[in-house]
């Protein structure tokens, strides 16, 4: 495949080949230092589509996939940041008296070279994928290092992509040279860009944000802030899910503002420079958090509630669709001495024999609410939903004395259903287990944490449990002797 590239581009590739040789005259840059890299076997690469990624090292295949993989991190990123009311393709720049096309906003202006090394045979190493920042007299160069021992994790290729992106935004029209201050992309962005993409595809998980809006998140704005990547690592998997979640609502809330994705693109550009505080460059590029100083903390929190709300299109499971069904039929009046109460659909009786203008009033709310969920419904519920209401119907217009065996027919229904489904579960369930082969790491939180507890200074504690406790720990810790 041939590749068309400007003089810029071709002696910016020239470079990188020589980085990867050995025989540059480059110094260390700001992001971390310059470790000694042996040059992967082979000198083919794979050139993703816009010439950003060049990959080297490995088979042909994982050379390609690799590339087509930064390639989509990149495409998922520039469409965030991407004006959607304001077409870049048709924008032109008058220069000496000829129409120019004008630079998108997505052009690179340093390469990121991308060397894998070792097999996939070969065992997992501590630090799988590392980071470089070199710079000549002419240009930056980035490269990312990926080991490929054990395979490669997806999840941490794309965090690493994402930072690799900003880092290349936050190099763009600065002299090469070194930095007073390193470099540095915060967690809470990268994992924020990445759940902002699940969300614009339709992949993320609103499971967990309803976790964290009804438990609390655990995570302040200013813990999430300053929270270092070497912290985030050690965080156990609920603790990193929370995290998340809450980093993708404050990147959605900001997009989400007046002006967001010129002000986020901006803000991209200098969040790795940037060693204050966070929520000052915030104000810098998003003007209507200046209103007060709880702004930013309300527009995190609306967007945190808007993304809990379902979408109308949203099938409910079995289980949910029996609690919102047992919600629906509960009926909640008042008895002769004006006391609520509540009554389910088996004590129409009790229903038939109020005033006529009360029980369609109650029958009227529990229509309503078996209408809205017929729309998320279960499907193979809406057969019954629809019983449901024409038992309704008959209870509004007087009763039925029929309706105990129709009754009882559809609690046998939701019976068998609601048993198939814990069936299917448990099936599942088994053939996940029997069948895994990868690990979910959800242990080695647990083994961590343990072992931190272990190291954790305690407390020396005088009081008569405490004794009695530590006494019944020495018994059962004493060696046994072996049996003869």
């Amino acid at each position: 495949m041939c590749f068309e590239m400007s003089a810029r581009v071709v002696s910016l590739f020239l470079l990188s080949v020589a980085v990867l040789d050995g025989q540059d005259s480059a110094s260390s840059g700001g992001l971390s230092p310059a470790a000694p890299v042996t040059r992967p076997s082979g000198s083919e690469r794979a050139i993703s589509r816009s010439e950003m990624f060049r990959v080297a090292g490995g088979d042909s295949e994982r050379r390609g996939s690799v590339a087509l993989f930064l390639e989509k991190v990149r495409d998922d990123f520039e469409d965030l940041l991407r004006d959607r009311d304001a077409s870049e393709e048709g924008r032109v720049a008058e220069k000496g008296g000829f129409a120019e096309v004008a630079p998108r906003p997505d052009d690179f202006v340093v390469p990121v070279d991308v060397v894998l090394l070792g097999k996939e045979a070969d065992e997992p190493v501590p630090q799988a994928i590392g980071f470089d920042l070199r710079f000549t007299e002419d240009s930056f160069l980035l490269r990312l290092r990926v080991h490929l021992g054990g395979g490669i994790d997806e999840l941490a290729l794309e965090r690493a992509a994402l930072t690799v992106l900003l880092y290349e935004r936050s190099l763009r029209g600065l002299k090469p040279g070194a930095f007073d201050d390193p470099l540095l992309v915060r967690p809470w962005l990268v994992e924020g860009l990445l759940e902002a993409a699940r969300w614009r595809a339709g992949r993320a998980d609103r499971g967990i944000y309803e976790g964290v809006f009804r438990r609390g998140g655990g995570f302040t704005l200013d813990e999430l802030f300053e929270l270092p990547e070497h912290r985030f690592k050690q965080l156990d998997g609920a603790s990193r899910l929370a995290f998340r979640a809450l980093s993708g609502a404050l990147v959605i809330a900001l997009l989400e503002q007046p002006g967001g994705r010129g002000g986020f693109r901006v803000f991209c550009d200098d969040a790795a420079r940037f060693s204050g505080e966070m929520p000052v460059l915030l104000r810098r590029h998003f003007p209507d958090l200046n209103l007060s100083e709880q702004s930013l903390a309300k527009w995190w929190a609306l967007t945190l509630a808007k993304l809990v709300e379902p979408k109308l299109s949203e099938v409910l499971s079995i289980r949910e669709t029996e609690e919102a069904l047992v919600a629906g039929l509960t009926f909640h009046g008042r008895d002769a001495s004006g006391k609520p109460v509540k009554r389910g659909i088996e004590e129409w009786r009790s229903l038939v024999e109020l005033d006529p203008a009360d029980r369609v009033e109650d029958l009227r709310v529990a229509g309503e609410a078996l209408t809205r969920l017929s729309y998320r419904c279960f499907p193979s519920y809406r057969p019954m939903l629809a019983e449901y209401q024409r038992i309704l119907r008959e209870l509004g217009a007087g009763g039925n004395p029929e309706l105990d065996s129709r009754l009882a027919e559809l609690a046998e229904q939701r019976r068998v259903r609601v048993e198939r489904a814990l069936r299917a579960r448990d099936y599942m369930d088994y053939f996940e287990i029997s069948r895994a082969r990868d690990l979910s790491g959800e242990f080695d939180d647990y083994l961590r944490l343990k072992q931190e507890l272990e190291l954790r200074p305690r407390t020396a504690r005088k009081d008569r449990i405490s004794l009695r406790l530590d006494t019944m720990q020495r018994l059962y810790e004493a060696p046994r002797k072996p049996r003869p």
